[in-house]
């Protein structure tokens, strides 16, 4: 039944947006207009990314050296980490929203990364193609949720 309704919705949304085009097609203005501002809205978020790595020592180099010397990388929030008890279903809410964030990441595999909550403590661990990708993983795990206390990387940059 169900299958059936969202098949009946994707396909009256479908029909809506073929006919909206074939109405009132976009000028060829109106993409490249489009373009820009997508390529824009691109570079200002990777700079925005790039500054918080370095806010966070999370760049390549950074990685290594504490992979190096310490086995794993761990950054804390900012936060009053005395307050908040997170009970099971909130550790849950907050593995889900990370894994979102690295379904959504083109550079991070969401199936290579596990993710593990406790009390607000995310662990990461798995593979990734790079030191900057267990920089990348990190930063979003810590941007995912505003109960993420502490994030620990275990993370291995695959050979």
């Amino acid at each position: 039944m169900f299958r059936f309704l969202y098949g009946l919705i994707l396909g009256a949304l479908v029909g809506a947006g073929v006919t909206w085009w074939l109405l009132a097609p976009p000028e060829p203005a109106r993409w490249e207009q489009w373009r820009e501002d997508l390529a824009a809205t691109g570079l200002g978020l990777r700079d925005v990314v790039q500054e918080k790595l370095q806010l966070l020592h999370l760049t390549a180099t950074n990685i290594q050296e504490e992979l190096a010397r310490r086995g794993q990388v761990v950054r804390r929030a900012a936060r009053d980490l005395g307050h908040q008890v997170a009970d099971a279903a909130t550790d849950a809410r907050i593995v889900a929203a990370i894994k979102a964030k690295y379904v959504a990441d083109p550079r991070l595999s969401a199936l290579r990364i596990s993710v593990q909550c406790e009390g607000g403590r995310v662990t990461l661990s798995g593979t990734v193609d790079s030191a900057e990708d267990i920089g990348r993983a990190v930063l979003l795990a810590m941007e995912a949720d505003a109960r993420v206390r502490e994030v620990v990387s275990q993370l291995q940059v695959r050979q």
